[in-house]
């Protein structure tokens, strides 16, 4: 088999190097190609060279192209399939073997498409990856071996069966008229039959309460590379691109044909204009901030004739003497140097009025906070949210508040003070710092459960039935979102106290973890283990270590 797919490869890349072609206008492909197959089915695995040996199969195709995106295929194969494996009966002391070897060929109609159509990849790219897809039908001629070794016995079988195929690979341009293609494909057979073992697999085939009693079947993989020779002019018949800005986009589809050369254009053919000022990126000295034409596509924020990048005070309209600032206060200095620009003042004094300046209209002699705006109220300090309490005695300086919650409000008239409310948008109790009271049957949900969680013997590996628990845990958490928990490790008396202790932490751990892969932050949670130390029954009672054997889950505020 080698040696005739070394032949038609040679005789291939003869024909190929002196045939005249064009690759936009070769509507035709004829492919050629050579690789292993390798079996998946009810006796086991082989595939990605798990077991040897590979067998070998050749292979063509036959495509004609359709449009740019899909082409029509009729295409196949022929080669061996083969598995073997050997088993020990421990009973009779015997070994088995059971395995096939089959001659299986196999011819299909497909449709491949192509990535390469223009929209992805450029229609004229080297590199041309692909899909394909097809039906059609197969042949296997199989000799199957089965019993002790080395008394099996051998029988052999024929077999007509239909088929599909599904698989991907890659064209790589060699030239106008030849590519180098590598691919892979599945073949999966509507009967197993080449095998000799069909629906083996325990649970292959399901029971009459499963949905119909239906089968499964075998599959193989075949890897192989080859060449495609292209041929046959479109002429007037097929399509052909035209792309008069040369940009990469077919006319059809281009929906501005005269961008000029070099530009980098978008899926339509345009020029790319990232932020959207209508000044494409190749002509914007600013291309991913929105600007004017004036500028070349950089902005002019406070629209006073100075771009951004030159204007000192760019969202201050000034002018051209002062860079860009206004002179706010009229005392000759511009804004962008005088450190007080709202206080009119001398230049020797940096524009701030002597005596004052932060420019609050007190002088600084009696200003408690000079470097400040503030208010006469108290001595040229803030008071931000106007509520009669300075800003350095207020807890909530940007929120008018009351002197009894030292300045804060609270918002939501629970009678706790937003300083010291957890839940400062929710009405809640004093004893929860203005949170909302846990309900009972909450707190008796969560016990419950809690006495759900199990873990494997001596690990921290959470059991499956614990998860329904651990999940309506989680739930409860995200209801109750201002609230941390802390989650209790607890171990009985038997064994080591060091290694009880361990454990307990690691399986706190674990119930933490579960806990925030359902949305809860950690930050919320605190894992503690306490191994044998505060057990709530008699450790000298199987009964009693069952319950010291526990996960306690707490909410708090």
């Amino acid at each position: 088999m080698n040696k005739n797919l070394l032949t038609l490869l040679l005789t291939l890349t003869i024909f190929t190097i002196v045939a005249d072609a064009q690759s936009h206008n070769k509507k035709f492909g004829l492919e050629i190609n050579g690789g292993i197959r390798e079996y998946h089915g009810d006796l086991g695995s082989a595939t990605y060279f798990k077991v040897s040996p590979d067998y070998q199969a050749v292979g063509g195709a036959l495509g004609m192209y359709l449009n740019p995106s899909f082409d029509f295929n009729l295409y196949g194969a022929a080669g061996d399939l083969g598995f073997y494996k050997t088993s020990y009966d421990t009973v009779r002391a015997v070994t088995y073997r059971q395995g096939f070897r089959s001659r299986i060929s196999e011819v299909m109609l497909g449709v491949t498409y192509k990535f390469n159509n223009g929209y992805i990849l450029p229609e004229d790219a080297m590199f041309k990856p692909y899909i394909r897809a097809g039906w059609g039908g197969m042949q296997s001629i199989s000799k199957f071996t089965e019993g002790s070794v080395p008394d099996g016995y051998t029988q052999s079988r024929t077999w007509f069966a239909s088929h599909w195929n599904a698989g991907l690979g890659a064209k790589i341009r060699l030239t106008d008229a030849l590519d180098f293609v590598i691919s892979e494909q599945v073949n999966y057979t509507f009967d197993d039959n080449y095998d000799a073992a069909p629906y083996a697999i325990a649970g292959a085939r399901l029971n009459s309460a499963q949905e119909g009693n239906k089968p499964l079947h075998d599959m193989y993989l075949y890897h192989n590379i080859g060449f495609v020779f292209n041929f046959g002019n479109n002429g007037n018949v097929g399509y052909r691109i035209t792309d008069s800005d040369d940009d990469g986009i077919s006319d059809d589809f281009d929906i501005c044909p005269n961008t000029p050369e070099g530009y980098a254009v978008d899926t339509v053919g345009c020029p790319y204009d990232a932020d959207k000022d209508g000044i494409v990126d190749e002509e914007d000295k600013c291309p991913n901030t929105p600007g004017i034409a004036a500028f070349d596509g950089c902005p002019d924020t406070d629209g006073d004739g100075i771009p951004d990048s030159e204007d000192k005070c760019p969202k201050k309209a000034g002018s051209k003497e002062g860079e860009g600032c206004p002179d706010s206060d009229g005392d000759g200095l511009y804004d962008h140097i005088d450190k007080c620009p709202y206080s009119a003042g001398p230049k020797d004094n940096d524009g701030c009025p002597k005596d004052d300046k932060d420019g609050d209209g007190i002088a600084d002699a009696d200003d408690k906070c000079p470097d400040v705006p503030g208010i006469a109220a108290f001595n040229g300090c803030p008071d931000s949210d106007k509520d009669g309490i300075q800003d350095s005695e207020d807890k909530c300086p940007l929120k008018a508040g009351t002197k009894e919650g030292e300045g804060c409000p609270d918002s939501d008239g629970d009678g706790v003070y937003d300083h010291l409310d957890v839940c400062p948008a929710t009405p809640g109790v004093v004893a929860n710092k203005g949170c909302p009271e846990i309900k009972q049957e909450v707190q008796d949900e969560i016990k419950l459960a809690a006495k759900g969680i199990y873990f494997e013997s001596g690990k921290d590996i959470i059991k499956s039935e614990s998860f329904k628990n651990l999940n309506r845990l989680a739930e409860i958490m995200i209801e109750y979102k201002e609230a941390n928990v802390i989650i209790e490790g607890h171990t009985d008396s038997q064994g080591a106290d060091g290694a009880n202790l361990t454990l307990s932490q690691k399986r706190a751990d674990a119930v933490k973890r579960y806990i925030a892969s359902k949305g809860v932050s950690e930050s919320k949670m605190t894992a503690v283990g306490y191994g044998e130390t505060k057990p709530i029954a008699d450790n000298e009672s199987a009964d009693g270590r069952a319950l010291n054997r526990r996960v306690d889950f707490k909410l708090v505020y």
